[in-house]
C-alpha cells in the first residue's frame, strides 16, 4: 500500500450537495478497492489561475489515501468519466516525504506548546511591565531641517 494525494476541481455549476455527492463517490471508490482514507478536505470555491473547460472558478477537494498502485489508473479513469470534475492531479508520496512531513508536524506542535507555556509566564509578569521610554536625545529629520534653515538666515 502506498500513500497518495488526489486534488480535484469540481465544476462551479454544481451545488454544495452535488459536491458532497462527488466527494462521497470518490471516497467510496477508494475504500471499495481496498484503500483507506487518511484525510479528506473540501477547500471550497476558488478562482482558477486559467480557464479550464470554459470555467474561471471551481470547488477544490483534497483527498489523501492509501491504495495499491494498480488502483490509480482506475481512479484517474473515474475522474475522466465524471463530468462534474473539470481537472485532477494524483501524486504519490514516498517514505522520505512522509517522514519529513511527520517531523514538520512534530516541530509545529512543539512550538505551539512552547509558545503557550511562554505566554502563561508572560501573563504572570504583566504587573511589572513598564512602558518603553522614547529616546529623548533623538531628533527628527524635520527638526534638523528647521535648524539648518535658521542657520542659513
Amino acid at each position: 500500500m502506498r500513500t497518495y494525494e488526489a486534488l480535484y476541481i469540481v465544476s462551479p455549476e454544481i451545488d454544495d450537495d452535488g459536491i458532497q455527492t462527488v466527494v462521497k463517490d470518490v471516497e467510496s471508490l477508494v475504500t471499495k478497492h481496498g484503500g483507506t482514507i487518511v484525510r479528506s478536505e473540501t477547500w471550497g470555491r476558488r478562482k482558477l489561475a486559467y480557464e479550464v473547460k470554459k470555467h474561471t472558478e471551481g470547488s477544490y477537494v483534497l483527498l489523501r489515501f492509501t491504495a495499491n498502485p494498480d488502483f490509480i489508473a482506475r481512479l484517474e479513469s473515474h475522474f475522466k468519466l465524471v463530468e462534474a470534475i473539470i481537472r485532477y492531479l494524483v501524486v504519490h508520496f514516498d517514505e522520505h516525504t512522509l517522514q519529513l512531513e511527520a517531523e514538520q508536524q512534530r516541530r509545529r506542535e512543539e512550538e505551539i506548546r512552547a509558545g503557550a507555556a511562554g505566554r502563561r509566564r508572560d501573563d504572570d509578569d504583566d504587573d511589572d511591565d513598564e512602558p518603553i521610554p522614547v529616546a529623548a536625545g533623538r531628533r527628527s529629520r524635520r527638526d534638523m531641517d528647521d535648524d539648518e534653515d535658521e542657520d542659513n538666515e
